[in-house]
C-alpha cells in the first residue's frame, strides 16, 4: 500500500482534564478538515477548507518519515501521546517530545498548524508554522453551546451622588441603590459571563463598566443607560492590516477571519468601527488613493473582492470572478484610473479597472494557490508581481499583459509579496516557508538580488525604501518581528500576541496583526509599541477604575490602561506569564500606580501614565485573586485564603494576615482597616500596619465586592446586597 492511497490522516491528543483539554483532527484528501475539541465546559467542532498544496506537503513527509514503519517507543506514564491514524497504512502513538526522534517533526509541523488555523486560534496546545492556508473554517452549529460559567463580579461606586452597587448576573449586571436596595438599572450584556465590574466617575458621566467571556469591555451611563463605548476587536485572526490618511486623519484598517473590517483611528487609536455582514472571512486588504477617493478593497474566502469609499464606507465595487478563495489584493493609481490585481486558490492573478469594476485581464501561469500580490511603476508603467505555494514569483506588463518574468524560490513555498514603497528603483520582497526574506530588484525584468537569512519561518512581510536606506519588516510565526535595515538585521521585536498574520509600513509606522485577533502599531525606528487599538483576545477577569482611567486584566496575561471616558487606549502593560485575576489602581508617591496579579503568582506594580514596571513582588504560593490600595499600602490576597501586605513603594512585607478558609473574592481598605472577604462567606476586618483583628461576619452568599459606606460595610454577592454587622 502506498501513502498515495492515503484518503485520511487522523491526528489526536491531550484529555478532557488537561488544560487543553483533547482534540481529533481529520484531514481528507478531498480538502477538507474537521476538529473536535473536548473540554471541561463541553464540545465545540469545527470545518472548513485547505488549499490543496498542504495534502500533497503532507503525504510528502509521511513518505519520507518511512510511516508507518516507526519503531514504537515507550510512552511516559500520564503523559497524553500524539496519536498518528493514517488511512489505510496504519497507526502510531508517539511522545510529545519523541517526534524528531522518530523522522516526523515535518507531518507533525503540518498537523499542528492545521490544528491552531481549523479551529481558529481557539486551540493553544499547538503551534502554527504554516502560512493562512484554512479558508471557510466555521463552527458546527449542530453542537450545544459549551457551559459557560455563572457570572461573577460586581462593584460599589456612586450614581446622581447616592452609593450603588452593579452586581452581575449571567449575561448582563443589574444596578441598585446601596441606601434602599430600590432598582437603578440593569442590562444585557451579551449571552457570555460578566466576569468584571466597575463603577466610577468621569467627564460628568457615572459610568458603570463591564467585561468578561466575550473580550468586550463596555461603559454605560449610569443615569441615563446610554452606551459610552464597547471596545472590541476581532474574533479571528487578523488577516491583514493597512494605513491610510483619509480626509486628513491617519486611520489603520484591519481585515480578519471574522469577516469584519475594523477601522482605528492612527493619533488616538479610537475604535471608529467595523464594516460587516458578509458570509465567510477576509483573507486581505490593501488601500489606494485613486481619482480624488480613498479606496479599500479586501478579498475573502468567498471568492469575491470588495472595494469601499474610505470616506464614507459605501460600496462601490463586488468584483467577482476567482474561483475558490481570494488570498491577495493590491491597488495602484495611474492618475484618473486605478487598477486592483487579485490572486488565490484559482492560480489566476485577476486583473481589474477600479473605475467600472470590469475584468481586464486574466494572467496565468502559477501551478499553485497565489498568496500574493504586489503592484510597481517600471518606466511609469505598472508591473503585477506575484508569488505562490508553487515556489515561484512572476511579473506581468499591467497595460500589455506581456508575462516579464518568471522566477524560483528553489522550490520553497512563497507566503507573501510586497511591492518596495518609496524612493529608488522598483523591487518586490517576498517570504517563503525557508525562513527566507527575498529582495528582487526590478531591472530586465525581474532578478534576484539578495536573500536575508532568518531563523524562523516568515508569516507576513512589508518594505519601503527612503533616499538612503531599505527597510524590509517580516513578520514570523513564532510572534516576532524582524527588522532589516540594508540587508543587516537590526531589530527583533518580540513575540506577545501569538503568530504574526500580517505586517505593513504606514503614515503612523510599523503595523501589525496576530492569530489572536491582535493589531498593534510599532514605531518604525525604534520598533516601540505605539498603540494597541484592540482590546484583550481573552476573557476580561478584573477591571479598576480610577483617576479617569479603566485599568483591565484577562486570561491573556495582559494589562490594559484606557481612557475612562473614550475607551481610547492608553498603555498596555506586558510582564505576567499566565493570566491578570486582579488589578487595583492607587496613588505612591504622588504618582498614579496599576497593580496586577493573577495565576503566575506575583504582584507587579506599575507607572499608569508610562506603562513603566516598578515592582515584582513574589511570595505567594498560590494563584492571587485580589488586590487593594491603602495608603501607601497595597494588599494581595491569594487561592489558599492568605493576606499579605505590602509597601506599596518599595514592595517590602509589612503584614501577613493568616486565617482565611479559602480563596480570597475582593478586599477594600477603609483608612486603616482591611476588609477581606472569602469564598466561603466570611468577612474579616484588620486593622494595619499592625495586623490586629476589628471584626468578623458571615454572609450567606459568595462575596463579590466589599465597601464602607457612611460608617458601615457592605458586602454585594451573587445573592444581592447585604449589610455587615461587626
Amino acid at each position: 500500500m502506498a501513502v498515495s492511497d492515503v484518503a485520511q490522516v487522523d491526528y489526536r491528543s491531550g484529555a478532557l482534564g488537561d488544560r487543553f483539554g483533547r482534540f481529533e483532527l481529520t484531514v481528507r484528501a478531498d480538502g477538507t478538515a474537521g476538529l473536535v475539541h473536548h473540554h471541561v465546559t463541553g464540545t465545540r467542532a469545527w470545518t472548513a477548507r485547505v488549499e490543496p498544496a498542504v495534502w500533497s506537503r503532507l503525504l510528502g513527509a509521511l513518505d519520507r518519515s518511512g510511516f508507518p514503519a516507526i519503531p514504537a517507543r515507550p510512552i511516559v506514564p500520564g503523559a497524553a501521546p500524539r496519536e498518528l491514524l493514517v488511512e489505510p497504512l496504519g497507526e502510531l502513538m508517539v511522545g510529545w517530545h519523541d517526534v524528531e526522534e522518530a523522522g516526523l517533526t515535518e507531518v507533525f509541523r503540518i498537523l499542528d498548524s492545521l490544528v491552531r488555523q481549523v479551529g481558529d486560534g481557539a486551540i493553544r496546545s499547538t503551534t502554527d508554522d504554516l502560512p493562512r492556508v484554512v479558508h471557510w473554517s466555521a463552527p458546527d452549529s449542530s453542537l450545544p453551546e459549551p457551559v459557560r460559567g455563572s457570572s461573577s463580579a460586581a462593584a460599589f461606586g456612586t450614581v446622581a451622588g447616592r452609593p450603588a452597587c452593579a452586581i452581575g448576573e449571567e449575561g448582563g449586571f443589574s444596578l441598585l441603590s446601596v441606601e434602599d436596595r430600590s432598582s437603578l438599572g440593569s442590562s444585557t450584556v451579551s449571552d457570555l459571563s460578566v466576569r468584571a465590574m466597575a463603577l466610577g466617575t468621569v467627564e460628568g458621566h457615572d459610568v458603570v463598566l463591564a467585561a468578561g467571556d466575550d473580550r468586550v469591555i463596555r461603559a454605560w451611563d449610569a443615569r441615563t443607560g446610554e452606551v459610552l463605548y464597547a471596545r472590541t476587536g476581532h474574533r479571528g485572526a487578523v488577516t491583514g492590516v493597512t494605513a491610510a490618511q483619509v480626509a486628513g486623519r491617519s486611520v489603520v484598517l484591519s481585515a480578519g477571519t471574522d469577516g469584519d473590517l475594523r477601522v482605528w483611528a492612527g493619533d488616538t487609536a479610537d475604535d471608529l468601527g467595523a464594516i460587516s455582514g458578509w458570509e465567510g472571512g477576509f483573507t486581505s486588504i490593501c488601500h489606494a488613493h485613486v481619482a480624488g477617493l480613498d479606496l479599500f478593497a479586501a478579498g475573502g474566502d468567498d471568492g469575491v473582492v470588495r472595494v469601499w469609499n474610505a470616506a464614507d464606507g459605501q460600496s462601490l465595487h463586488t468584483l467577482r470572478g476567482h474561483t475558490g478563495w481570494v488570498n491577495a489584493v493590491a491597488m495602484v493609481s495611474l492618475g484618473d484610473q486605478g487598477l486592483l490585481a487579485s490572486g488565490g486558490a484559482d492560480h489566476i492573478v485577476r486583473l481589474w479597472d477600479l473605475s467600472d469594476g470590469r475584468e481586464l485581464r486574466a494572467f496565468e501561469g502559477h501551478g499553485d494557490s497565489v498568496t500574493g500580490v504586489a503592484f510597481v511603476l517600471l518606466d511609469g508603467r505598472p508591473v503585477v508581481g506575484s508569488c505562490a505555494l508553487d515556489g515561484t514569483v512572476r511579473t506581468w506588463d499591467a497595460v500589455t499583459g506581456e508575462a516579464l518574468a518568471e522566477r524560483s524560490a528553489d522550490g520553497d513555498w512563497l507566503i507573501a509579496i510586497a511591492a518596495v514603497s518609496g524612493d529608488g528603483p522598483p523591487a518586490f520582497v517576498t517570504a517563503g516557508m525557508d525562513g527566507g526574506i527575498r529582495l528582487w530588484e526590478m531591472r530586465d525584468g525581474l532578478s534576484h538580488a539578495a536573500m536575508l537569512p532568518g531563523e524562523v519561518v516568515p508569516s507576513a512581510v512589508a518594505a519601503v525604501r527612503t533616499a538612503d536606506r531599505t527597510i524590509i519588516a517580516a513578520g514570523c510565526t513564532d510572534g516576532t518581528v524582524n527588522l532589516w535595515n540594508d540587508g543587516a538585521l537590526t531589530r527583533t521585536l518580540p513575540p506577545t500576541d501569538g503568530t504574526i498574520t500580517a505586517v505593513g509600513i504606514g503614515p503612523g509606522g510599523l503595523l501589525v496583526g496576530t492569530d489572536d485577533g491582535t493589531v498593534r502599531v510599532h514605531d518604525i525606528g525604534t520598533g516601540d509599541e505605539s498603540a494597541v487599538p484592540t482590546p484583550h483576545t481573552a476573557p476580561v477577569l478584573a477591571l479598576a477604575f480610577a483617576d479617569d482611567i479603566l485599568v483591565s486584566g484577562g486570561t491573556d496575561a495582559a494589562v490594559r490602561v484606557w481612557d475612562g471616558g473614550s475607551g481610547a487606549p492608553r498603555v498596555r502593560l506586558l510582564g505576567h506569564t499566565e493570566g491578570v485575576a486582579a488589578v487595583a489602581v492607587g496613588r505612591v508617591d504622588e504618582r498614579v500606580v496599576v497593580a496586577s496579579a493573577g495565576y503566575d503568582r506575583t504582584v507587579r506594580t506599575w507607572d499608569a501614565a508610562t506603562g513603566r514596571p516598578l515592582l515584582v513582588i513574589h511570595g505567594h504560593m498560590y494563584p492571587v485573586y485580589a488586590l487593594a490600595f491603602g495608603e501607601g499600602i497595597l494588599a494581595s490576597a491569594s487561592y489558599d485564603g492568605v493576606v499579605r501586605v505590602w509597601h506599596a513603594a518599595t514592595g517590602d512585607q509589612v503584614a501577613l494576615l493568616p486565617g482565611n478558609d479559602g480563596p480570597i473574592r475582593a478586599m477594600r481598605f477603609a483608612g486603616d482597616d482591611l476588609a477581606v472577604a472569602a469564598e466561603d462567606g466570611a468577612i474579616r476586618v484588620w486593622r494595619l500596619p499592625s495586623g490586629e483583628p476589628v471584626g468578623e461576619a458571615k454572609v450567606e452568599q459568595t462575596p463579590l465586592a466589599v465597601s464602607f459606606i457612611d460608617g458601615h460595610w457592605y458586602v454585594a454577592g451573587d445573592q444581592g446586597l447585604t449589610a455587615l454587622e461587626l
